[in-house]
């Protein structure tokens, strides 16, 4: 009960905490039951201050206001998260689409259901200031006013009969005009919520957040409009859903039981973190919150497994990729060193491949051709040390080596297994435009 309360405290104080919060430790039937009482709540105050006062006087229309607010979680539960994990993974590739919605449909959704909590809380709180402030009001005359003008725009673009008789009556509708004025915010705060909710949970840049929350929510208005009346069916057919909770049983409590054994390994390690000489725990914290694009607090993690342990070479391994990503190349090799000095072969060899792109990246190319070429002689068919390679001889005007090691990039992508393509295919592309940059640079010299 107390977490809760919690959640709904953090909307007010610290939403994208919260939303973090939800996503370590909150369930998805804690958030759906939370999300279902807010439409709630936002349906009868809405209808109040629109001026429908009269249904509470009819239970049919009661029962009518708590069937609507469980079929508008409908859309959310079975499109727009399946079309934003689609989105996503095709924009920030993870793995296959079963296998990405099977590891994240619990936390979206949750995360997704606690926006839309949110967003109908903010709402509510705005249909009440616009009630009593008087902009519902000038609205609903403004629309009244305008509706010859407007039936006059819909005649002309084409809207049959029926559609103008509809629109007619709702424009001329009070209540529906005013439902409509309370609607538009509560679309724009659980907009902005999803696009949160993409960031939070894929960790994603923030243009990708931006075009994987528009093409979501889109896609899924439409189709949401679509089906309306599947979902009404749905929900209006106790055999219909028991049909469908028999077939998607075991799927839904694979996903459920993905989420709560995250959560509890999460909150393991917490608690394994008490233990003052337990570095392993600080680190495998610190990989979770990296994972997540949370560099701040795997910082914090990662430093903190080294105060226990100075040899935790992971740790120090770690600290360097994230000061490589974060720009800070000095320290990047400095915790770098950290590692070789004690062992040269760490990861694999993968270590100097590491030195060998911040060095790279520092423009320190001498250097890294060095690096390189002690993680090549070990890893001759990598790509990306190969990728790396042909850079830095660019760097040093070294031009028919680097296209040679660029070639040799792309012959070890195209005959590597099919599981390991998929995840180098970056390094071909990246070889395929290096190559393509210098031919049509040494054409422009030509001319």
């Amino acid at each position: 009960m107390t977490d809760w309360l919690r959640f709904i405290g953090m909307i007010f104080y610290a939403p994208v905490r919260g939303m973090r919060e939800v996503r370590d430790r909150g369930t998805l039937l804690q958030m759906v039951l939370l999300a279902y009482a807010s439409q709630l709540v936002y349906v009868f105050v809405t209808q109040w201050l629109a001026g429908n006062k009269s249904f509470l006087s009819h239970p049919t229309q009661v029962a009518s206001l708590f069937f609507q607010s469980a079929a508008s979680l409908l859309p959310i539960a079975i499109l727009l998260i399946p079309l934003v994990v689609l989105i996503a993974n095709l924009l920030d590739r993870r793995g296959s689409f079963g296998l990405v919605i099977q590891q994240e449909y619990a936390s979206l959704a949750s995360v997704a259901f606690y926006a839309l909590m949110a967003a109908n809380i903010f709402a509510v709180l705005i249909a009440v200031f616009f009630h009593f402030s008087g902009i519902q009001a000038a609205n609903v005359a403004n629309s009244i006013q305008q509706l010859p003008h407007s039936l006059e725009v819909a005649r002309s673009i084409g809207f049959p009969p029926e559609a103008l008789t509809r629109l007619q009556s709702e424009l001329s509708n009070p209540v529906s005009v005013s439902a409509a004025l309370f609607l538009m915010p509560k679309l724009a705060l659980f907009f902005l919520g999803v696009i949160a909710t993409v960031y939070v949970v894929f960790r994603i840049s923030v243009w990708r957040t931006i075009v994987v929350g528009l093409c979501g929510m889109g896609a899924a208005l439409i189709l949401s409009q679509t089906l309306s009346g599947v979902f009404h069916t749905l929900l209006a057919s106790p055999f219909i859903l028991l049909m469908l909770f028999l077939l998607l049983r075991g799927y839904f409590t694979s996903i459920v039981s993905n989420q709560r054994a995250r959560v509890a390994f999460k909150q393991n390690l917490e608690a394994a973190t008490i233990n003052p000489r337990d570095s392993s725990a600080h680190y495998n914290l610190g990989l979770i919150h990296q994972q997540r694009g949370e560099f701040s607090e795997a910082r914090e993690r990662f430093q903190r497994a080294i105060d226990i342990d100075p040899d935790e070479l992971d740790a120090h391994y770690q600290l360097g990729l994230i000061a490589r990503a974060q720009g800070r190349l000095p320290e990047a090799i400095a915790s770098f060193e950290e590692v070789v000095q004690r062992d040269q072969f760490h990861a694999q060899n993968e270590i100097w491949r590491e030195i060998g792109a911040t060095y790279v990246a520092a423009g320190q190319y001498s250097d890294a051709r060095d690096a390189l070429e002690k993680f090549l002689d070990r890893r001759t068919n990598d790509p990306q040390g190969l990728y790396l390679m042909g850079r830095a001889h660019a760097g040093l005007g070294d031009n028919q080596e680097a296209a040679s090691s660029m070639q040799a990039c792309i012959e070890a992508v195209k005959t590597a297994p099919a599981y390991k393509y998929r995840t180098e295919k970056r390094w071909l592309n990246e070889a395929q435009q290096f190559l393509k940059r210098k031919r049509q640079e040494t054409v422009s010299s030509r001319q």
